[in-house]
């Protein structure tokens, strides 16, 4: 049984250990030069839908961290304003909270939560990546298949009509009387 508190769960979790090589092998699918065929496009959304849903996955992750590290900030930004400010020496409001922004805990957590802040901007801007992929993708699906259809020509033409067979070749769906009476053939 998989539990929502597996998936989101943020123990053990560490920005550096996120594993990103299926994106980057999505993103080696997609084309590089433009070109783009029937088959490319159809493999294609499949991917992108794929891209999406794992970066969208570990933003959720990512949410739960950050959540976490503000806390982490606060606590560090509280305890050298509260604690150790005092116990230097600085008697004022101001200098507690110059103190306090000037402790290495306070510094360090802050530089936490702000690489998770960026971590989750990547992801957000890979899921735009695979979503712009994604309707460029299905765009040219729609405009191949709408030439295809009102062209009249389609190779399964037949078997979309139910007959259950394919025909022989693109165009032979049709029968077309030929009149061969005014041919010379010698």
């Amino acid at each position: 049984m998989s539990k929502l508190h597996n998936k989101i769960s943020i123990k053990d979790f560490s920005i550096e250990e996120i594993d990103i090589s299926p994106l980057d092998d999505i993103m080696s699918f997609l084309p590089k030069n433009g070109v783009v065929d029937v088959n490319v496009a159809e493999r294609g959304l499949i991917y992108t839908l794929e891209g999406q849903n794992f970066c969208q996955e570990k933003i959720v992750v990512l949410d739960r961290w950050i959540g976490f590290l503000e806390g982490q900030k606060n606590k560090a930004w509280s305890s050298a304003a509260l604690d150790k400010a005092k116990q230097s020496g600085h008697k004022t409001v101001k200098d507690k909270e110059w103190f306090a922004q000037a402790n290495d805990d306070y510094i360090d957590a802050h530089n936490n939560l702000v690489m998770a802040k960026a971590c989750k901007k990547w992801f957000e801007n890979k899921t735009a990546y695979f979503s712009g992929w994604h309707y460029a993708l299905k765009s040219f699906l729609k405009r191949d298949y709408s030439i295809e259809n009102s062209s009249g020509i389609s190779y399964n033409d037949e078997y979309n009509r139910g007959s259950g067979q394919a025909p022989a070749f693109p165009g032979k769906n049709k029968d077309v009387e030929v009149n061969t009476d005014d041919i010379d053939w010698e």
